[in-house]
């Protein structure tokens, strides 16, 4: 048995569609339903975004020492630029592009 918790549609119907979840073996299954009777906010697609990468475990919350750190930075977004710049190289996307490889 496998529980899984989502967020459903109710369609003007009363037909429920459910969004696809990986990982599933096809097929016919027995799943019971249990619908709280509020509805739930709509997720404006960056709230979706982000919480996928959360689920994923590619996006954290900061450490206290780390909220301690960057309120500490005075760094401007110029003062990086010029650091950047004076590095020399290709831009920082163009590094990870690469590091990531060919796709396919």
């Amino acid at each position: 048995m496998q529980t899984i918790e989502l967020t459903v549609m109710v369609n003007a119907d009363g037909s429920i569609t459910i969004p696809p979840r990986p990982g599933l073996i096809p097929g016919p299954r027995r799943a019971v339903l249990v619908m709280e009777t509020a509805p739930v906010p709509v997720m404006s697609e960056r709230d979706r975004a982000t919480e996928a990468l959360r689920a994923a475990g590619l996006l954290t919350e900061l450490s206290p020492a780390e909220k301690i750190r960057a309120a500490q930075s005075t760094l401007t977004l110029e003062e990086a630029r010029e650091i950047l710049d004076r590095a020399g190289g290709p831009p920082l996307s163009e590094v990870i592009l690469e590091m990531r490889g060919p796709k396919g």
